[in-house]
């Protein structure tokens, strides 16, 4: 929801969507979230996936 403006059910199905997509688990999605609030970076591929994951929502709609 703070990535990109949505409801709470979205942005648990961008979250859901993106282990589905880059062979990672949800749990190491989410770690790797969190860890950005520690100005920690996002993994590429996180971002990468995110991003596809967000854009395949918005053409959903």
């Amino acid at each position: 929801m703070a990535l990109a403006p949505c409801s709470s059910d979205a942005a648990w199905g961008v979250l859901v969507d993106v282990p589905q997509h880059c062979n990672v688990k949800l749990r190491d999605v989410a770690a790797a979230l969190v860890a950005t609030t520690r100005d920690e970076p996002l993994p590429e591929q996180l971002r990468r996936e995110l991003r596809r994951a967000r854009r395949r929502l918005h053409d959903h709609r």
